[in-house]
């Protein structure tokens, strides 16, 4: 046994063997260490008098599910090994052998794996200074390749967040682990065979049953092209069958959608709070209220990958219009959305025949929607509706193969029998019919029996050496039927078996097991005929995605106020009464104050100014997200929206100290700011927040004052720019540089404190108002009134030993006694006052050279 074990992990020596014995899943030697860990299983030993005992940790085979889920979490591979022939047929070892292999990006069972997000498969190559990447999921059917700029790696990988990544060598895997992400990645080094570009190209051909790859989209991009090849070679190098539910290859490129980097993705908190660590407060889970599993999934793809296209843009909001205008459509969809689950990933089940029978009726209650789902949408006019309504099929011949062979509510699993309904197959009835009727049919049989010989003692029985027989009393040896077949002589009677009974005996003996046998052989032929189908599922699955997508737009847009944005070619920016989506959906007890938006050609940067707390940041973010969810397809909050299309958005905001990777505040400040200023172009939008703050005063604000410029000035960039400050020394800008505008926030101050208004206003900002708003957060009262005195001090510019000047005196009262730093500046800063008035009133036409030298001797030891 151990010997068999050993076989499969020399081939597998990176994978978890998951070894069948019996009622048990069991795992040897480091596997057993390791997953006893991971598992939370007791660690035992096989053998343990023995001078090496050997570890040994296992659990019962029906919890299989649930370990192996835990496993996978882990991001360990695993193998399931299992019996192959039932161990009483076993001629000495029982054979067994690899049933699945499951590694953290080949999941198929979606019980594993979050419902609303995707499981990539990446492959990565380079090929003739090109990357090729490739994302595979195996549980919904998508299947994407691409070719990269090397410097895009980074930010797709973010975007994609894979499961797991397959290289062909160290050295790719080695530059991947460089990447400083928040999660760690699961990196595989596959055979370099599978990287080569022929033999991608060929396994593409074989599995989409083409002669070329043109149709795809493919020519003239080798390196995507391998990566997929080489994706779709490991993924069958793992599952023993089919993977009919993957029916096309979309080749995509970056340049076709507004780019946001993953500082962007993560500073706007498109999927991600900051705050939180998980979505609530995001942009995702205020716009998605989508109805079915692969419409969450859809949607966030959408949010993620912003149109450039205008053209189609309009096509999606054109759909939304008319789902508002018809909105009691809109809601019967959303209705029928409601009872569709994971469509997509039963036919991933189904393309891989993995199917069970609760399978097979949730795939019969979810297109039975189909019907319903096509009339409604052919009701509407336009082009995006009606493609959609095109593209669902008829599926009448699949619904009537499931309503007439499976039970309503079959079992989970495929050997636990009463599968298959009755009337389905006649065999199966019979033996049903048998099973259940047996006693009945034995009574009937025995009073059959005894009328026809006149034998009243005549009875039918069974055992478990002869089966089934008729017992006659030797008195009655002579009254025996000719047709009677001995079968055991006794002492006192003889034993018969008749041509009836024969025949009943064949069909009810093992009847039980014969009932399962036939019902998993007549599944498997239905679960075929599933697979044959697959494709024409698939595409059902798309129209349903999509217009669960567009439905949702116009449910949130009906209810939240939105408006349609319109798009021009003038680059031009005016959004009127601009409404943060996710803040104004938070907010209890006030409604959000919102503000308006103009930027051209003439007005390319806008300069805000404003205390912190006052919206600056939140009208920089709101901004950039009502662009993301212009160019995605949606209506937008706001009054009147018209937008140029933008092909990136890039934001810094915030401080992020990334220590963990030897980063300080300020040169991740820099490091984000280097890439917007290397990257942006005159059609892109840059939100900046506090830029320079991470430093002293005048080095932030010579860094500030010169990023205005060079995007001002670069003729390569001019990129309409939001720039939030809190250096009111950048507003002099707009009297030098003509396209920077001066905004500010609007801030009442009433005795003694402010009322921030959160207006967005023309002009700068007076004052900071930083000692208010440190009374807002709580600073203690004694601090805040030292701070006063402080800034008394500091805005008189006559310092004296304590830190006040006789104006501070008058209108603060006696100082604080309380020492600190300052005092020692402030003594510091009038004995050099005191020098220079000696060096101003210094009589030089008098002096010697000698008497010049003691003196500037005096003044060094003074200093």
């Amino acid at each position: 046994m151990l010997k068999q074990f050993m076989e499969i992990k020399n081939q597998h020596p990176d994978k978890i063997i998951l070894f069948r014995m019996g009622d048990f899943y069991e795992t040897f030697f480091d596997d057993a260490s390791e997953a006893s860990k991971i598992l939370g299983i007791t660690l035992t030993a096989r053998d343990k008098k023995a001078d090496n005992p050997i570890p040994l940790a296992g659990f019962p085979y029906h919890a299989l599910e649930n370990y192996l889920g835990k496993l996978v979490k882990a991001g360990r591979k695993v193998v399931i090994c299992e019996q192959l022939e039932n161990p009483k047929d076993a001629n000495g070892l029982v054979k067994r052998g690899i049933v699945d292999i499951i590694t953290p990006g080949s999941i198929i069972d979606g019980k594993f794996i979050s419902k609303n997000d995707h499981n990539f498969l990446v492959a990565i190559c380079e090929i003739e200074n090109k990357v090729g990447l490739s994302a595979i999921d195996v549980s919904t059917g998508d299947f994407t390749t691409t070719e990269l700029k090397t410097s895009q790696i980074y930010s797709e990988i973010e975007r994609l967040k894979p499961a797991e990544i397959i290289v062909q060598n160290e050295e790719t895997k080695k530059k991947l682990l460089n990447f400083k992400l928040n999660y760690e990645l699961n990196i595989t080094i596959f055979d370099s065979w599978f990287f080569e570009p022929k033999e991608a190209i060929q396994t593409l051909k074989t599995h989409f049953g083409t002669a070329t790859l043109e149709g795809f989209g493919t020519k003239n991009k080798k390196a995507a092209t391998t990566a997929a090849g080489a994706a779709l070679s490991y993924i069958k190098s793992l599952k023993n069958n089919e993977l009919n539910h993957i029916i096309n290859l979309q080749v995509y490129s970056l340049e076709n959608f507004l780019q946001l980097d993953e500082i962007s993705r993560r500073n706007l908190e498109l999927t991600k709070s900051i705050r939180y660590g998980t979505n609530f407060g995001t942009l995702i889970s205020i716009l998605d209220n989508t109805k079915t599993p692969m419409g969450s999934r859809k949607i966030q793809d959408w949010m993620l990958n912003p149109l450039l296209d205008v053209h189609q843009i309009e096509e999606r909001l054109n759909a939304v219009t008319e789902l508002i205008e018809h909105y009691h459509l809109t809601s019967d969809l959303r209705n029928i959305f409601s009872s569709v689950g994971d469509l997509s990933r039963i036919l991933s089940k189904i393309g891989s025949l993995r199917t069970t029978p609760r399978d097979a009726i949730a795939l019969y209650n979810y297109l039975q929607t189909a019907p319903q789902i096509s009339e409604i949408l052919q009701k509407f006019e336009t082009k995006l509706l009606q493609n959609l309504a095109e593209n669902i099929e008829n599926y009448d011949d699949i619904l009537a193969l499931i309503d007439n062979s499976i039970q309503d509510e079959p079992p989970l699993q495929i050997t636990d029998g009463n599968i298959i309904k009755t009337g389905f197959n006649q065999n199966l009835d019979e033996l049903r019919e048998v099973s259940k009727n047996g006693k009945s049919w034995i009574a009937k049989l025995e009073q059959s029996e005894r009328e026809k010989t006149g034998i009243n003692s005549l009875k039918v029985n069974y055992n478990k050496v002869f089966g089934y027989y008729i017992e006659i009393t030797k008195a009655h040896k002579n009254e025996v039927p000719e047709y009677y077949i001995r079968k055991q002589t006794l002492v006192n009677a003889e034993r018969y078996i008749s041509p009836e009974l024969k025949e009943y005996e064949a069909k009810v003996l093992g009847a039980e097991e014969r009932i399962k046998n036939l019902e998993y052989e007549l599944f498997l032929e239905i679960r075929q005929k599933l697979f044959e189908k697959v494709q024409t599922m698939q595409t059902f699955v798309s129209v349903l995605s999509s217009a669960d997508v567009l439905t949702n737009l116009a449910f949130i847009a009906h209810n939240r106020n939105y408006t349609r944005p319109k798009f021009n070619d003038k680059n031009l920016v005016e959004i009127k009464s601009c409404r943060h989506p996710v803040i104004e959906r938070l907010l209890e007890n006030e409604d959000f104050i919102p503000n308006d938006v103009k930027m051209d050609q003439q007005n390319l940067i806008s300069l805000i100014t404003g205390p912190n707390m006052a919206g600056k940041s939140t009208y920089l973010r709101q901004i950039g997200l009502l662009v993301i969810m212009a160019q995605m397809g949606s209506f937008v909050p706001a009054e009147k929206a018209n937008l140029q299309i933008f092909d990136k958005v890039f934001t810094r905001v915030g401080a992020s100290d990334n220590l963990a990777m030897g980063q300080s505040t300020f040169l991740v400040e820099m490091i984000e700011t280097a890439n917007i200023l290397n990257s942006a172009t005159p059609k892109s939008l840059i939100l900046l927040d506090e830029i320079g703050r991470g430093t002293s005063t005048f080095d932030g604000l010579s860094l500030a004052w010169s990023i205005v410029e060079f995007i001002h000035n670069n003729p390569k960039i001019s990129a309409k720019t939001l720039f939030a400050t809190h250096y009111h020394e950048l507003t002099e800008l707009e009297n030098i540089l003509p396209k920077v505008k001066n905004y500010n926030v609007v801030v009442k101050e009433w005795n003694d404190k402010i009322i921030f208004l959160r207006k967005i206003e023309r002009g700068s900002a007076d004052q900071s108002y930083g000692i208010q708003v440190a009374r807002l957060a709580g600073v203690p009262q004694k601090v805040i009134n030292r701070a006063k005195e402080i800034l008394a001090n500091l805005e008189e510019h006559e310092l004296s030993p304590q830190g006040l000047t006789a104006k501070a005196k008058k209108k603060l009262g006696k100082p604080s006694n309380q020492m600190d730093i300052f005092d020692a500046i402030f003594e510091k800063a009038d004995e050099k006052n005191k020098i220079l008035d000696e060096i101003k009133n210094l009589d030089l036409n008098n002096l010697t050279p000698l008497q010049t030298l003691n003196y500037l001797a005096e003044l060094k030891k003074r200093l």
